[in-house]
């Protein structure tokens, strides 16, 4: 009769994944999910952990099943040796899960495993080989196997506190004042202020939301004589800060905070009494204009801001760069 065959070796793969299922369920309490086998290109599957309180946790390791006695010929000391096809190891080693190489016995129905890791291959003439060890039977090995994957985290308390400091950001406060401290400019450390700037943009509504509404300021340095920008640590502390934070989109260019910066990356020097208390270096406010041009244009695309949109943006930081707002002194 004409038709598909089944093959033997189809026949064992099958036998060796239910193996594998019933093991792992009756004796692990976990779920195997199988590969469809039209994308089986070397994992037979993935299993999902399951904890004592009937939890799917969200760990998960992929498995390559053999089946057969052809697997356990090769009997050393300490276990059995598997040899892997070229073909497969950039696969393997590419694959974004844990991978157990599995063997299993078709006489005692043990099922042998090692987690692959390239430093325990060896090469051969044609291949690659690695050692299946004896003493690692799946039936038996839950924490053993569990110690390898990375641990399960219960996340609610965490992402709680989170929405609410979200909630707090855009809905109970309209401007935002960032203050920077004076030890973060003494230790050049701009990445507690990254990481706020960075918390705008995990939405595009919120990113949105927050264009021009945010204030930035120095604390620590009131009893300081000196303007801020003839303060070296603070004037190193800015150019750090220009060159990551989207100040053009965020802050509100009327506040004392961008003014102060400004100053600071332009390398401004006192030269008199109002209306002119400081001359600038124009390459030094040309080469800050491009900077934070880029990094407004970056928010835009990502944004899909219209270029009307953009340019409405940039009009009062013009205004205030101009020198047509009230000076800092």
């Amino acid at each position: 009769m004409l038709g598909p065959k089944y093959s033997p070796s189809a026949k064992k793969g099958e036998i060796g994944v239910h193996l594998v299922s019933s093991v792992l369920l009756e004796s692990l309490d976990w779920l195997l999910e199988r590969t469809p086998q039209e994308c089986d290109f070397g994992i037979d599957g993935q299993v999902h952990v399951i904890d004592s309180n009937r939890t799917v946790t969200g760990q998960t390791f992929a498995v390559q099943i053999k089946y057969g006695d052809s697997f356990l010929k090769e009997e050393t000391r300490w276990g059995y040796t598997y040899r892997g096809e070229m073909k497969h190891l950039n696969y393997l080693m590419n694959y974004p899960l844990p991978i157990f190489i599995l063997l299993c016995d078709p006489k005692s129905g043990d099922i042998y495993w090692e987690m692959f890791d390239a430093s325990k291959t060896n090469r051969t003439r044609s291949a690659w080989k690695m050692t299946i060890p004896k003493t690692q039977q799946l039936a038996s090995s839950k924490e053993a196997i569990l110690s390898l994957l990375p641990p399960a985290k219960d996340y609610s308390e965490e992402l709680e506190n989170y929405w609410l400091i979200n909630k707090v950001v855009t809905e109970l406060t309209d401007d935002l004042h960032i203050v920077i401290a004076k030890e973060w400019v003494e230790s050049a450390d701009i990445s507690h202020v990254i990481t706020q700037f960075e918390r705008l943009k995990v939405s595009k509504e919120m990113a949105f939301e927050k264009q021009g509404k945010v204030e930035l300021s120095f604390f620590g340095y009131d009893t300081d004589p000196r303007e801020l920008h003839e303060i070296q640590e603070v004037v190193h502390f800015c150019h750090a800060l220009v060159e990551r934070v989207p100040l053009f989109f965020f802050c509100n260019p009327n506040t004392h905070g961008f003014k102060a910066i400004v100053l600071c990356v332009c390398n401004a020097q006192r030269v008199g009494v109002s209306p002119s208390p400081v001359r600038i270096d124009n390459n030094a406010m040309r080469y800050f204009m491009h900077l934070q041009h880029m990094r407004l244009n970056e928010i835009s695309n990502w944004l899909g801001l219209s270029e009307l949109e953009n340019k409405d943006i940039c009009m009062p930081i013009y205004d205030v760069l101009e020198g047509r707002s009230t000076p800092v002194t």
